[in-house]
């Protein structure tokens, strides 16, 4: 799939995905949550939304985090199923238990806008700590637009900055913006 070690081959990336899905061993998970990925990217394969869904589902059912995560923003962006808030948050709530730092930076989110979830900008910045406390990028630049507004916290002008440098050192673009519209 990546070309580590051998030719690139999207198609026989694939075959190996549905293989290794296919058999009840090992790392069937991760390969599910592989193989949901090339078909909701068109990745070496026709870009099917739906039969990602059903991979995605079987590899979250197992209690896999990526997999939970990549089906919650599937129903949180209407792909492949109808959009559903509520769904996606459940499955983002998962993940994040789990310690996955994309869902907790997408529950901070989804707490922040009220999103499947009442309105909570406490618990928005307590997972947004979460994702930024293990390098997320979204999770530190929302962190610092939560403490320069005094969303969920003290409003404090040195916090947002520090989370705005380290979102920044990552390469996150919105930042370069907002941090010197911070100061000018």
């Amino acid at each position: 799939d990546e070309g580590k070690g051998v030719e690139k081959d999207e198609k026989e990336a694939e075959e190996w995905f549905e293989n290794a899905a296919d058999q009840d061993q090992g790392q069937r998970s991760a390969s599910w949550c592989a193989f949901g990925g090339m078909l909701a990217t068109g990745k070496g394969v026709e870009q099917d939304f739906k039969e990602a869904v059903k991979w995605y589902q079987k590899a979250a059912d197992q209690g896999f985090a990526e997999g939970q995560f990549n089906l919650g923003r599937m129903y949180y962006f209407g792909k492949g199923v109808e959009r559903d808030s509520k769904e996606a948050f459940k499955w983002f709530q998962k993940a994040a238990d789990q310690g996955y730092a994309a869902a907790q930076h997408h529950l901070g989110v989804m707490y922040r806008k009220g999103q499947g979830v009442e309105q909570d900008f406490k618990e928005a910045v307590k997972w947004y700590q979460k994702a930024a406390d293990q390098g997320d990028a979204n999770g530190q630049y929302n962190l610092g637009f939560m403490y320069r507004n005094g969303k969920g916290v003290v409003q404090d002008f040195k916090e947002p900055v520090m989370w705005y440098e380290k979102a920044a050192d990552q390469g996150l673009a919105l930042v370069f913006f907002f941090f010197f519209s911070f100061f000018f």
